[in-house]
Order: structure tokens, then sequence, then C-alpha cells
């Protein structure tokens, strides 16, 4: 392949910030950034004069976008077109996300998921970058929408074949750690590089501790569907937040967390240990209606999920290009928004190294989202292929 070299961007990354600057791509990765002039580079260029370059966006909980819903028919195609619908919003990796389902959905959907990403090609859009099976070994006392029938004790054969179905690709589940059970899961995710992550739970705040001794590396939407805090019983949350070796997922859509405590939250844990999610469903880009999620009816009214009937919230059809505006609305620089949104959250996955993605830095995948002044996405690259260009 030719070099690609993007001309006159700003840049923003984790390491640097470049006011006018250069991006050679050759082969898929990056192999210089500079300030310009650029001197003479032999590839075909891009001007993008007045333009961002960031790191591709990765979201690693998500449930589906656009109508389409990988858990509903577990098909590698619905994987592929969400792949595609991802890019548009500047989107280059994510974890397709399960919710509590019977062993054979579950199972289905892991193969589904292997399948599409050996099929998958630069060209079809954002990199599916592996499984998270959130449940079904949860809290039932905190199930938020997940359905309740489906919600069982962990099983370690059980698992263990969920690990096989995705043929090495299950990065990350979530699950309850004071259920009984749930040690045995906890050490051999350790061992095969699953990343634990706390979600769905009443543990307590010594609990909370225990766990994260285990291997506990990461808190599944903090504060939801998780136990509340209380001055004589602070509870996991607390833990989790505390321990600096935790990563701290949280939606930013000012729906699942007021803005006031989703600045403390970023406050408490620093980009550095906070995970931008979207936690959306199938409603994501869809207008107000009746969606499903893992066969619970969901309603969304104005741009908020909720379980048909009930006020518990179900996801969110946000989208991460949108959470990234919503934090710099709350005073963040871009740079750290991109940091919550790119950078940590493939660092919370094990991806953030030469070869891998979150960064734009030589060495690293060319994944990179072109914005303009407003944050709008108006070019995604995935391996220096652009997926997606905006109209107008």
């Amino acid at each position: 392949m030719p070099r690609l070299v993007l001309r006159h961007l700003r840049i923003v990354g984790w390491e640097r910030e470049v006011g006018d600057g250069y991006i050679v791509i050759k082969n898929g990765y990056i192999e210089e950034i500079g300030v310009e002039p650029a001197g003479r580079i032999y590839g075909d260029e891009m001007s993008l004069r007045g333009y961002i370059a960031v790191p591709g966006y990765i979201d690693t909980h998500t449930h589906g976008i656009g109508g389409m819903d990988p858990l509903a028919k577990p098909d590698p195609y619905v994987l592929l077109e969400i792949s595609r619908l991802y890019a548009r919003h500047g989107v280059t990796g994510f974890l397709p996300s399960t919710v509590s389902m019977p062993p054979d959905s579950i199972t289905e959907f892991c193969r589904s998921l292997r399948d599409a990403i050996s099929m998958w090609r630069p060209e079809n859009g954002s990199r599916i970058l592996g499984a998270h099976l959130e449940g079904p070994y949860i809290n039932p006392e905190y199930a938020g929408a997940h359905d309740p029938r489906f919600i069982r004790s962990p099983s370690l054969e059980e698992f263990r074949s969920y690990v096989d179905a995705c043929g090495g690709y299950l990065r990350q589940i979530t699950i309850a750690p004071e259920i009984r059970g749930s040690e045995d899961i906890m050490r051999f995710s350790r061992e095969v590089g699953v990343v634990v992550s706390a979600g769905h739970t009443g543990a307590s705040y010594e609990e909370g501790l225990w766990a994260i001794g285990l291997g506990v590396s990461k808190a599944t939407h903090i504060f939801n569907a998780m136990r509340r805090i209380h001055h004589r019983d602070p509870g996991i949350a607390l833990a989790l937040l505390q321990s600096s070796s935790i990563y701290i997922e949280t939606i930013p859509d000012l729906v699942h967390l007021h803005r006031a405590v989703l600045k403390l939250v970023i406050d408490i844990a620093g980009p550095e240990r906070i995970v931008l999610v979207s936690d959306s469903i199938s409603a994501a880009g869809m207008p107000d209606g009746i969606y499903s999620l893992g066969g619970l009816e969901v309603e969304v009214r104005e741009g908020v999920c909720r379980l048909r009937g009930r006020d518990t919230i179900a996801g969110s059809v946000l989208t991460l290009d949108r959470g990234v505006s919503n934090v710099v609305g709350l005073g963040y620089s871009l740079r750290e928004a991109v940091m919550m949104a790119s950078t940590t959250p493939a660092r919370s996955i094990g991806l953030l190294h030469r070869g891998g993605v979150g960064a734009i830095e030589p060495g690293y995948a060319a994944d990179i989202a072109i914005l303009d002044n407003s944050l709008r996405v108006v070019k995604t690259l995935v391996m220096g292929v652009e997926v997606y260009s905006r109209e107008g």
C-alpha cells in the first residue's frame, strides 16, 4: 500500500498535541508524526486544514446501534453492519456486549462474533475487538435491564465453554463478585487474560477490596445497578473508585449519572482511569419507540431508554462522539476527553501498545477520527482506510 499523508491538522493524543501537524501512514500503521512543513514525503496526500485528528474512539460496552441488535439473532453479518454504523461516530473499535441470556444463546453469540472477526476487513468499518459478557453471573437484586429468568449462579464449566466458543476473543466479563462461585470465574479469567469487571452487584466495601485482590480491574457503569454509597456502609463503588488499579466505566449521557456526579467520578479517578462507554442499545440513532434488549421490551421516550412499563433505565441511545462532547461541556479539555474515550479504554482491555490501538503514535494502528471544531466526526479511518466521510 502507498503511504498516506494527512496534512495540516491539529493532532490531539494522549502523549502529544500538535497545532499544525502531519501524520504519515504506511501499511495501515502510523509511520511518522511531525510538525508542518512536512517536507518531501512520497505518498498520497489528504489536506485537512482546520480539522482535528484524534485516536479513534473505543467503546468497550455496547449492545447495538441503528436498529441492529447482535443479540436478537446472532449473525456475523449483523456485527459487520454494526461496524459500519459505529464508524460514522468516530468509533474504530468496540466490544459487542451481551446481557443475561440462556447458555445456548450466549454460545451462539460468541460463535457469530468469532466468525465476524475472521471475516472483518478494514473497509468494513470499526474493529470488533472481542466480546464482553455482561452477565449472566450477576446479583438478581441488581438486575437492572437483565431478564431475571436468565441470571444464574457462576459455573466454571459453563464459562469455559464461552471462552472456547469465542475462539480467544472473549475480552471482558461483568460479574457480581459477592455471588457464590464467582471466585472461580475471577481466578480463571485472570489465567486466560479475560478482564473482570464488577457490576450489577450488591457487594460491600470489604467484598469489593477482596474482589480487587482476586483480579477485578474494572467497574461496570459505576453507581448504576450497584449498591448505593452510605456513610456507614460505603459499598463496592467506593472501593472501586479508591483503588488506583481499577478502570471506571461511566456512561456520559447525563442520564445515567447527574452531571455533578459524573464530574465527581472523573475528578476522583482521573482521565487515566475513566473509560467512557455508550451502553447503547439498538435504539441508538433511531427515533423514539419500542425496542428489545435480551428479550425485554425497552421504551425510548425523549431519548431515554427504560424497560417498558417501568422506571428502570435500560441502556442508552448515546454514541461516543456525543459522549466526548458532553465531557468537554463539563469543562475537561479535548485531550482529557479523548484519553477517556480512546486511550484508557484500549489500556483497560490490554490493547494499548505498539501494533495496537488507542493512540496516534508511531507503530500504532492508523485508527483515527477526524473532527471539526464542533467535535463532529468528519472522517473515520481504520488501518488508514477511509471508512466514513461526512457529506457536506
